[in-house]
């Protein structure tokens, strides 16, 4: 029993610490806004098209041959046989909407990734009750636009979800250059299914910049200054923010979403 009350002190502690340190990117990023306003997405937008067809910095270490890229089994089979259409995954009639607004080079992004979501997909997304909607604000560095630009095209061929996914599962250290078309290739070669030399081909064309910009505009637009950020809502009507805590753990997640189902089932 102590061993399982220190776990869980631990656990307690690491997510205040995490909380405790977005609260101080988050005010940055709004002093930041502040200071860059439009002009700031405008410099976000036209770097994006400039770095597109290259690379960057040194990438992460090469892996052996023959080896798979880490999570690759696990990411497919996380995702298969879900519905998946551009930037969203599940019944497209399910009750529930969630869209997360992310950062592929931010680390809290990457925890809610690793820790929570495979058991949201699992037990609502595969049962048909939520479908989620990823929309991706790059505003870390010059990596996070890369990053952004090959995840749109992946989902142009209703892969994103998993490129998503194994890329936060492989994530590097923020604005290192890491993400170099080696290691997007390298993710891209992870997601069953995926042309990967068209999606790089695809990373500058309008349809992948418009979605960038709009991701950017939606996530200004309803107050969020951080990342990961969430709204939640009956499908086809009203979403609202899900409060800042609500994404911390399995348990919170499936607790703001089981209250929307409810609320919807009232209505009904």
């Amino acid at each position: 029993m102590a061993d399982t009350d220190t776990r869980k002190e631990q656990r307690a502690a690491a997510r205040a610490e995490r909380a405790r340190a977005e609260a101080e990117r988050a005010r940055m990023r709004r002093r930041l806004w502040q200071l860059g306003g439009v002009l700031a997405i405008a410099v976000v937008v036209v770097v994006g098209i400039v770095i597109a067809a290259g690379g960057g910095g040194n990438s992460k270490p090469k892996l052996k041959a023959g080896e798979s890229i880490p999570g690759q089994s696990e990411t497919n089979a996380l995702f298969a046989g879900i519905q998946q259409s551009g930037i969203t995954v599940g019944d497209p009639k399910a009750p529930i909407t969630v869209v997360e607004f992310a950062d592929l080079q931010c680390p809290f992004c990457q925890a809610y990734t690793t820790e929570v979501l495979a058991p949201i997909v699992a037990g609502y997304v595969r049962t048909g009750k939520v479908k989620m909607v990823f929309r991706n604000v790059a505003f870390i560095g010059t990596d996070s636009v890369r990053a952004a630009q090959m995840a749109a095209a992946a989902g142009l061929q209703n892969k994103l979800w998993q490129y998503i996914d194994l890329f936060y599962t492989n994530q590097g250290e923020e604005n290192s250059g890491y993400v170099t078309d080696d290691f997007l290739r390298k993710v891209g070669h992870g997601v069953k299914g995926l042309d990967v030399e068209k999606a790089m081909n695809d990373r500058g064309i309008a349809t992948v910049q418009k979605q960038l910009n709009d991701a950017q505009s939606e996530w200004t637009s309803n107050g969020f200054t951080g990342t990961p950020s969430f709204l939640i809502g009956p499908t086809g009507g009203t979403l609202k923010p899900m409060g800042a805590n609500d994404h911390l753990s399995v348990k919170s997640m499936s607790a703001a979403i089981d209250k929307a189902l409810q609320q919807q089932q009232g209505k009904q």
